[in-house]
């Protein structure tokens, strides 16, 4: 299998995560696991129709969809012949290209969208210069320059406590105004998204494989105890933290070749 993520362009990076490809050809129809990762993504599927079976949602050859906000894990069908084109956007980052309602309606579901209206016509995404296609149409859509919710995520730590009210006044809004701000740009709540990333940072440190027990990085990221950090890591991404350290890092080092 083919993935491929591609950076955008400074202006853009602060709304949109990557543009990303994913593609391969296969004799069976393969089973994928999607866990939170704190966006949103529009998809194009060029490929054979396959099926979200989470929500028992089929996504047809060149149909476009929004896979909203996550919670919790989903799972998705490869079909024989896969090909994906994504844009990922950060919270608040659909709403600076597109008149969208409030994501919140859409946690952890899949909807249909009009391919027209949201991305660039087919023939330019199949284009030798697709990145180049898809970075001209989100410029001549961008609208809306910024958020504040975007200078909370810019300067979350996960090394302390998430102190929520402390967040608003810096930011000169109350608790209500910032999470009904948050439901509608990011789709899900401020401690949602805060617990989801939480495990994704503790995901790349444990890929990084730069600790000396699996307790520096709970320790660090400031969950009560390994039982906590257990508890919470499994529930987002669906693997404790030493069954992770298993299958990724040390089938990392198995699949390493030797010099």
């Amino acid at each position: 299998m083919s993935y491929k993520e591609f950076t955008p362009d400074i202006k853009l990076s602060q709304y949109i995560d990557c543009f990303w490809f994913s593609n391969h050809l296969a004799e069976n129809i393969k089973l994928k696991k999607i866990i939170p990762d704190g966006c949103v993504d529009i998809i194009v599927n060029l490929g054979d129709k396959f099926n979200i079976i989470s929500e028992d949602f089929k996504v047809e050859n060149e149909q476009v969809i929004l896979a909203g906000p996550m919670t919790k894990i989903k799972y998705s069908e490869y079909s024989k012949c896969h090909n994906l084109i994504g844009i990922r956007f950060k919270p608040f980052g659909l709403h600076a290209f597109f008149n969208f309602e409030e994501l919140s309606n859409f946690q952890d579901a899949t909807i249909q969208l009009e391919p027209k209206i949201f991305v660039p016509d087919f023939k330019k995404l199949i284009a030798i210069d697709c990145i180049k296609n898809l970075t001209i149409f989100f410029h001549q859509r961008l609208k809306n320059k910024s958020h504040y919710i975007q200078n909370i995520i810019h300067n979350l730590n996960f090394c302390n406590s998430l102190e929520i009210s402390k967040i608003a006044n810096e930011n000169f809004v109350t608790e209500r105004t910032m999470q009904r701000h948050f439901l509608k740009y990011a789709g899900i709540s401020l401690k949602c998204y805060y617990s989801n990333m939480k495990a994704q940072k503790a995901k790349e440190l444990i890929t990084a494989n730069t600790f000396n027990d699996l307790s520096d990085i709970y320790y660090n990221l400031n969950y009560y105890d390994n039982a906590h950090f257990t508890k919470e890591f499994f529930r987002i991404t669906g693997n404790t933290p030493i069954e992770y350290y298993k299958n990724v890092v040390l089938l990392q080092k198995r699949e390493r070749p030797t010099e």
